[in-house]
């Protein structure tokens, strides 16, 4: 019995480990946020989808939502338009700043995306699958990336999702944990969501007000693992997590 509890703290301390290096990888991303990025979707138990009719089932029972075009968002080749709610919400919610801030439109490349429909390059632990990913295309003027490319490392640095820039074909992958995004969402009060609202203005952009909400922290635990344990590993990322959150508080582009 004990040496089984001790395997479980073990696990989890690597976890919480594996979440620090991730948060520290930046755009460049690393295995380490690959491996962050799968244990979160096995821990929420998320099926990873293996065909399109999969995908139409999740969608038909509600598991996964519709992402549709808007005056602040565009879809470019995207085959499979949905998302899990959680993520649907931060793709609507990081959209809107992103016309506030920049005057464009954020596009998305790429949402869910089922086992035999992934790409020859992606990775055997790509999230895509369980509908927890979004692609974003990088943008070609070099302030609006560089707004896109702030916002979304101050957010990585919180723990609310990992973002990685890849090159074949250029795009930020951005992996989304939909439980602690979904528990900020829920509790956030009128004032900070206020507070929220202003996101860091660009150069020569028109700005227009509009709502955002900021992130929250995820811990990623072996399945079953007790309690406790996940105690723990949030215990041992205080204070690296916590500086990290300071920052963000911050940066008025919390989304």
């Amino acid at each position: 019995m004990k040496s089984s509890i001790w395997r479980g703290v073990a696990l989890t301390v690597a976890l919480a480990s594996l979440s620090r290096s991730a948060a520290a990888a930046g755009l460049s991303g690393s295995h380490a946020s690959m491996v962050r990025q799968h244990a979160a979707a096995v821990a929420l138990d998320y099926t990873f989808l293996g065909s399109p009719s999969q995908v139409r089932e999740f969608v038909a029972e509600g598991r996964l939502e519709p992402v549709a075009p808007s005056a602040d968002l565009a879809l470019s080749g995207v085959s499979f338009p949905y998302a899990r709610p959680e993520v649907h919400l931060f793709v609507d919610r990081l959209a809107a700043q992103y016309h506030e801030a920049t005057g464009e439109r954020m596009v998305v490349t790429s949402l869910v995306r089922p086992l035999d429909e992934q790409p020859s390059n992606a990775s055997d632990l790509s999230v895509h699958p369980a509908g927890m990913a979004v692609d974003l295309r990088v943008p070609a003027k070099a302030a609006t990336r560089a707004w896109l490319e702030r916002t979304l490392l101050s957010l990585e640095k919180a723990g609310v999702l990992d973002v990685t820039r890849e090159y074949h074909p250029s795009h930020f992958h951005v992996a989304v944990f939909p439980e602690a995004y979904g528990a900020y969402v829920a509790r956030m009060g009128p004032t900070e969501a206020a507070r929220a609202a202003a996101p860091a203005p660009m150069p020569n952009a028109t700005m227009v007000p509009a709502a955002a909400a900021a992130p929250d922290l995820i811990v990623a635990a072996p399945r079953g693992a007790p309690h406790a344990l996940v105690a723990l590993a949030a215990l041992l990322m205080v204070v690296p997590l916590g500086a990290a959150a300071v920052a963000h508080r911050r940066t008025p582009s919390g989304v």
